[in-house]
C-alpha cells in the first residue's frame, strides 16, 4: 500500500472516531434528559400516591361514621377494627383484643361454623342472624352482612361486615305473628260459619264450621282464592226456596249494605241465621264478610243459647286483644282483661266514663269523633290513635271498630278491638330516621366520588401528556419495542380513565326521582342507533312497538345501550342478529335483548352482574356495564335474568313496573 492510500485510510479512521464521539455525546445528553423526565414522573407518582392515601383516609372516616356497626376481623375472628357504633353495640373498645367467635352463644356455635365455611367459599354472606352475648352479659340477636377482604394476590386476609341489632325488631315481629295466630285460631274455632270474600268475590278466609254447614269436602285452607261468583247458583238446591236464595245474595252484594240476621231454611230442616257485612277502607269497598249461625234449636233451647253467649264472653274477656264496647255517646259499657292490662286502668275506672276523655290524647279526639260518626252510619273500619295510659306513658293503638246492633237491627253503640302497636310505631320512626341519614350519606358519597374521579383523572392526563412529549422530542430515536411499550402505557392510561368514568357512572345511579318524565322508548331506540356503531354484518331489529314509560330518560337509555353494545361486542357470527322485544302483563313490562353471539356459560349467569366481572377480558371492557344495567333495573323494582347457550347466543330479560314514577 502506498503512502497516499495509507493517509486516506487514516483520515477515514479519524472521521469514524470523531463521529462515534459525537454520537456518544448526543446519547449522553439524551440519557440525561430521560433521567430528568423519569425524576419528574417519580415526583408525579409520589403525589398520586399521597393523594390516594389522603382519599383512602377520608373514606375510612366515612366508614367510621356509618350508623350501623361496622367490624373488620381476621379470619380467626380477632377484631382488627370497628367503628363507634360497633363499640356501642358490643360493649368493647377497639383495643380490647376481642374475638367475635367467643361472643356467640354455645347453642349457635355449630350454625356459625357451617355458615363460616360457606362464607369462606363464597366470599360473602347476607341476612345471617345469630345470638351473641355482649359485654354487659345481655343476649342480643344480630343481623350480619359480610364479605371477605383479599390482598393484591387475590388471597383472603380478613373479613368485614355490617352488624345490626334486631332483638327488639324480632320480638315485635313475634308478637305480631302471635296475635295474628290467636285471631286466626279464634276465627277457626268460632261456633259460627265464617266466609270472607274480597271485592272480586275471591275467598280470603273460611273456617271449618262453614265447610260443615254446607257439606263442603275441602279443608278451609284449600278454599282460599276460589271464585264465589257462581257459588249461590251451585248451592241453591240446599235451600227450600232456591231462586229466592240466589236473588237475595245478588241483592246484598249489589247494594253493599250491612244486613244482619237473615233467616235461611234448608231442605234438611236446619235454620241458619246469616249476616252480611261489607268492609270498607277509607271509603273504598274491600269485600264482605258472611257469617252463618245454626239457630235451629234457638226457639227450643234458650238455655243453650245463653251458654253459648257466656262462652263467647269468656273468649273475649281472655283474648290478648283489648276489647271495648261503648254506647252511642261513647260511654264505656264493657272492657276485657287485655284492655285493662293495655291501659293500666281497671274496669271500674273505665265503665261508665267516656273512652275519649279517659284514654285518648287530646290531639286525637277529632279522629275518634269522626270514626264514631261512621259507626253510627253502620260502617266498620280501622284506624290508629294515641293513648295516654294510667302511668302517663303514650301508647299507639290500632283499633278495628264495628257497629253494635240490638235484636231489632238498631245501632246501639260500637265494639272495638285494640292492638298495641307502640313497638312497631317506634321501629317505623327509627326506620324513617335511618333512611334520612342514609340518603344524606349517599349524597356525600356521590359528591366524594365526583371529586375523587376528577382528582384521579388529572394525574393520568398529565402522564399521558408527558409520554406524548417524550415521544415527540425523540421521534425516530426509540426502538420498535420501546414505542410498543409507550403504546401499551397509552392504552393502560385510557383504560384507567374509562374505568374511573364507569365507576363514577355506577356510583351516580342512586335514585329514580331525579328527572322523571314520560319517555317514548321508540325514540330512545332511535337515539341509540345514532350513537352506536352497528357493523354491516349485524342486523338490528325491534320486534314490537315499544311503550312509553314514566322514567328517567338518561337511565333508561343507559340500560338499553349497555345491553345492545354488549351484544355488538360479543358477536362472532358472519351474520349477526340483535333483537329487542317486549311483553306486557297487568303489573309490568318484560323487555328482552336477544343476540346470536358467543353465549355465556350457565355458571357465570349470576357473576356477570357483579361489578368488575368481565368474562372476556377485552381491551375496552371494565366489567361495569352489566352492573350498571342491574342497578338501574333494581331502581325500577324490576328483575333481570338471562337465557344463554354457548355458541348459540344470549337473551337478556328485565322487568319494569308500570306504576314507577
Amino acid at each position: 500500500m502506498d503512502d497516499e492510500k495509507i493517509k486516506i485510510y487514516q483520515r477515514a479512521i479519524a472521521r469514524e472516531k470523531a463521529a462515534r464521539k459525537e454520537a456518544e455525546r448526543i446519547l449522553e445528553e439524551k440519557s440525561k434528559e430521560l433521567f430528568l423526565k423519569s425524576q419528574e414522573l417519580k415526583v408525579t407518582n409520589e403525589k398520586l400516591e399521597e393523594l390516594l392515601q389522603t382519599k383512602t383516609s377520608e373514606l375510612k372516616g366515612v366508614f367510621g361514621n356509618i350508623v350501623d356497626a361496622y367490624v373488620v376481623m381476621d379470619l380467626n375472628g380477632l377484631v382488627l377494627r370497628m367503628n363507634r357504633a360497633a363499640q356501642d353495640l358490643l360493649g368493647y373498645s377497639s383495643d380490647s383484643n376481642l374475638n367475635l367467635f367467643s361472643m356467640v352463644l354455645p347453642e349457635e356455635q355449630f350454625k356459625v361454623l357451617e355458615s363460616f365455611k360457606e362464607f369462606s367459599h363464597k366470599g360473602s354472606i347476607t341476612n345471617f342472624k345469630v345470638k351473641i352475648k355482649v359485654a354487659t352479659g345481655a343476649v342480643r340477636l344480630v343481623h350480619i352482612n359480610a364479605s371477605i377482604i383479599y390482598n393484591g394476590k387475590n388471597q383472603p386476609v380478613a373479613a368485614q361486615g355490617i352488624v345490626r341489632d334486631i332483638t327488639e325488631e324480632n320480638a315485635a315481629q313475634k308478637l305480631l305473628v302471635e296475635s295474628q295466630n290467636r285471631l286466626s285460631t279464634l276465627i277457626s274455632n268460632l261456633h259460627s260459619a265464617v266466609l270472607l270474600e274480597d271485592e272480586n268475590r275471591k275467598i280470603v278466609v273460611a273456617n271449618q264450621r262453614f265447610c260443615e254447614f254446607f257439606n263442603i269436602s275441602y279443608d278451609p285452607s284449600q278454599m282460599i282464592g276460589i271464585d264465589c261468583s257462581n257459588a249461590a247458583e251451585q248451592s241453591k238446591n240446599l235451600f227450600k226456596n232456591p231462586e229466592k236464595f240466589v236473588e237475595r245474595i245478588n241483592h246484598l252484594i249489589e247494594n253493599k249494605k250491612q244486613v244482619l240476621s237473615d233467616e235461611l231454611y234448608l231442605h234438611d230442616g236446619r235454620v241458619l241465621e246469616r249476616d252480611f257485612i261489607p268492609i270498607y277502607d277509607d271509603n273504598r269497598y274491600r269485600g264482605h264478610l258472611w257469617t252463618y249461625r245454626d239457630v235451629t234449636l234457638k226457639r227450643k233451647y234458650r238455655e243453650g243459647i245463653e251458654a253459648e253467649r257466656q262462652k263467647y264472653s269468656n273468649i273475649i274477656a281472655n283474648m290478648n286483644l283489648g276489647l271495648i264496647e261503648v254506647d252511642n255517646d261513647d260511654n264505656i259499657i264493657m272492657v276485657n282483661q287485655s284492655l285493662e292490662h293495655m291501659s293500666g286502668y281497671s274496669s271500674e275506672e273505665l265503665i261508665g266514663h267516656s273512652g275519649k276523655d279517659v284514654l285518648l290524647v287530646n290531639d286525637d279526639h277529632e279522629i275518634l269523633e269522626k270514626e264514631n260518626s261512621k259507626r253510627i252510619q253502620g260502617l266498620s273500619n280501622s284506624y290508629e290513635v294515641k293513648i295516654k295510659a294510667k302511668d302517663g306513658s303514650i301508647r299507639y293503638w290500632l283499633i278495628s271498630g264495628a257497629p253494635n246492633y240490638n235484636l231489632n237491627g238498631q245501632i246501639i253503640g260500637s265494639i272495638g278491638i285494640h292492638l298495641d302497636i307502640t313497638q312497631l310505631k317506634s321501629l317505623e320512626l327509627q326506620k324513617e330516621n335511618l333512611l334520612k341519614k342514609l340518603e344524606k350519606s349517599n349524597e356525600e358519597l356521590q359528591e366524594y366520588a365526583h371529586v375523587v374521579s376528577h382528582d384521579l383523572k388529572s394525574p393520568l392526563r398529565s402522564i399521558n401528556a408527558l409520554i406524548s412529549w417524550i415521544k415527540d422530542d425523540n421521534e425516530g430515536k426509540f426502538s420498535p419495542v420501546t414505542l410498543e411499550n409507550f403504546d401499551m402505557i397509552d392504552a393502560t392510561l385510557e383504560k384507567m380513565e374509562q374505568l374511573i368514568s364507569d365507576v363514577l357512572e355506577y356510583s351516580s345511579i342512586v335514585s329514580i326521582k331525579q328527572t322523571v318524565s314520560e319517555v317514548d322508548l321508540n325514540t330512545v331506540m332511535e337515539d341509540i342507533v345514532t350513537l352506536l356503531h352497528f357493523p354491516e354484518h349485524i342486523n338490528f331489529s325491534i320486534k314490537k312497538t315499544l311503550p312509553t314509560l314514566k322514567v328517567d330518560k338518561v337511565k333508561i337509555q343507559q340500560l338499553f345501550q349497555n345491553l345492545i353494545s354488549n351484544a355488538i361486542s360479543y358477536c362472532d357470527k358472519e351474520k349477526g342478529i340483535i333483537e329487542v322485544d317486549v311483553e306486557e302483563s297487568f303489573k309490568e313490562y318484560t323487555f328482552s335483548v336477544k343476540d346470536n353471539g358467543i353465549g355465556i356459560d350457565k355458571e357465570y349467569h349470576d357473576k356477570i352482574f357483579q361489578i368488575f366481572q368481565s368474562l372476556n377480558k377485552r381491551e375496552n371492557s371494565t366489567g361495569i356495564g352489566l352492573s350498571i344495567v342491574k342497578k338501574i333495573v333494581d331502581l325500577y323494582n324490576g328483575k333481570i335474568w338471562l337465557d344463554s347457550k354457548i355458541g348459540e347466543g344470549t337473551t337478556f330479560y328485565f322487568t319494569i313496573e308500570k306504576t314507577i314514577g
